[in-house]
């Protein structure tokens, strides 16, 4: 699945894993991430409808960093309301783009109470 996919759909009884105080969450990946998993959670909350399905949300804010920059509220969560050129906004939403769209596989370790995110790079 997708890391949005992974983020958005797989849930710790009934709670998101970065809403989840027992559980942490981990990675396992070659290529870093731009940005961390709690800060792409701001980010799919901002913009992706609670407990709806994908179809049921406008996906390019996903998937198409052109949309991003041009729709996305960028004073709506703290850590892009610093950004004020378009060249920095377009960064963040390639970027983005780039993150949300790796490859991986969630594990739910319930013995070490972490959500594992195990990368295909």
């Amino acid at each position: 699945m997708k890391l949005y996919q992974g983020l958005t759909q797989v849930q710790v009884n009934e709670e998101m894993a970065d809403d989840t105080p027992d559980f942490t969450i981990t990675t396992d990946l070659t290529k870093p991430l731009h940005y961390s998993p709690s800060e792409l959670y701001h980010y799919l909350d901002a913009v992706l409808k609670p407990g709806s399905r994908h179809d049921q949300n406008n996906l390019k804010y996903v998937t198409d960093a052109a949309f991003i920059g041009e729709n996305f509220d960028f004073n709506s969560i703290p850590y892009t309301a610093k950004l004020k050129d378009f060249e920095e906004k377009m960064a963040f939403a390639r970027n983005l783009v780039s993150d949300l769209n790796r490859h991986v596989s969630v594990n739910l370790n319930t013995k070490n109470h972490t959500f594992e995110l195990l990368f295909v790079d």
